[in-house]
This record gives C-alpha cells, structure tokens and sequence, in this order.
C-alpha cells in the first residue's frame, strides 16, 4: 500500500458526493462537519434533505448517468456513492481525469476514512485498508477503553506546560526531562481525573523552584476537559 497516513484540513475545501442515498447520506454527514459538501443525484433521503435545510450541505438535482462533470468543478474529493457499481466506476475515472482524488464506497480509493478515536487534541486513525471493518471498530473499543478523557487532559497540560518550559528552561534535553516526570507521575494523572487546575498544580511541581514560584503566582488556565 502506498497510502500515507495524514491529517487534512478540509475548512473551504469542496467535496461532491454523487448519490442521494443512503452511502451518500452517511457519508454527507461525515464530511459536512469538516469541508463545504455538494450531494448530486435526481433522489434525496430525507436525512439529505434535512442537512439542506439547516445549510449544511448543497443539493444539486442531476442525472448522474448524464452528467455530473459540472459539480466537480473547485472539487477537492469526489465520492461515488450510487448503488450502482458501475456508475461508481465512470464517475470515478471523470474525477481523476479531473485530477480530483476519490474516497471508494466500495473498495480503497485513494482517500480512506479511518475508524477515529478523539481525545481533546489526541487522534488515533485505525484502518485495515478494507480488509476489515470489523476489525477496525473491535480496535477502535479495545483504544477507547485503555485512553480515557484524562488523555486528553494530559495533552493539554503538557502543551501549557511546554510554553512555560520554552520561556524559562533554555537547556532542551532538560525540558523533555521534565515532561516525561510529569508524564510519569501517578498523582498528576489522578489529580487530573478530579479537575485541570488540581493536575496543573501537580505538574508544576516539577519544575526548577525558580520557575515554580512564578508559576505558582499566576492563575491555572482551565482545561477543555474541566470537570470541577
């Protein structure tokens, strides 16, 4: 496989899916929370309908045995989505023609959707390429179950705590020591389950006196994740 594993901002960017059914409806869901979506086909689902009408993708009513070329236009993504095998394919080969990639509802396109796992500004991708979504979900649980929301509060807490570190610790080797104590500390993992602030403090433990007593004199800042 010659896929590389990225993370894409699709803010602005178009993705036309071709199909108003059900595949096009998951799949409109999908990326209409991240890209500027256009469904093409004759027939809607409703669920497609109702994402019309609260603006969150564009209807556009077309035979796609006729045409379609004309939605690619600005296109980013394309995604066939009828339930008809073989139009998926013509309307495939219009889109890289067009040099637009395709993200396959029926085998690996060139974009793949992974099975996701989010955890404040953690994400973990899971895909078996196809071979099997079964797998990929089982995976997806065994990943929920082992990385709590309190990784996610780790994360914004080192990231607080890598701006102060960058301010007032110059030696680098000596930063990343300190990270990996915090890391490493039990206390501030369980401090953090009770509230950011608690884990914050905790944290700030490790750093050189000088530094803790300036950290000590500001205000935490609230984690995403304020559970208190």
């Amino acid at each position: 496989m010659d896929h590389l594993p990225l993370l894409l901002d699709l803010s602005g960017r178009k993705v036309v899916i071709f199909g108003g059914g059900a595949v096009g409806e998951r799949k409109a869901r999908l990326f209409s929370e991240h890209a500027r979506v256009t469904v093409g086909s004759l027939d809607f689902t409703p669920g497609i309908r109702r994402m019309a009408a609260a603006v969150e993708v564009e209807l556009v009513e077309v035979d796609l045995r006729r045409g379609g070329a004309d939605l690619l236009r600005g296109a980013f993504i394309a995604v066939p989505a009828t339930s008809d095998r073989e139009l998926n394919r013509r309307l495939e080969e219009m889109a890289r023609a067009a040099g637009i990639l395709v993200n396959r509802v029926d085998g690996v396109g060139e974009v793949i959707v992974p099975s996701v796992v989010r955890r404040g500004p953690i994400v973990v991708a899971i895909s078996t390429f196809g071979e099997s979504p079964a797998l990929a979900r089982r995976l997806r649980w065994a990943i929920e179950e082992v990385m709590d929301e309190g990784y996610g509060e780790m994360a914004l807490l080192l990231g607080e705590m890598r701006g102060v570190l960058k301010e007032r610790v110059a030696d680098q080797a000596e930063r990343r020591r300190i990270l990996w104590e915090i890391i490493s500390d039990r206390e501030v993992w369980r401090l953090l389950s009770e509230s950011y602030e608690k884990g914050y403090k905790r944290a700030g433990e490790h750093l050189p006196l000088d530094e803790r007593d300036s950290l000590d004199a500001g205000d935490p800042p609230e984690g995403q994740y304020r559970r208190d």
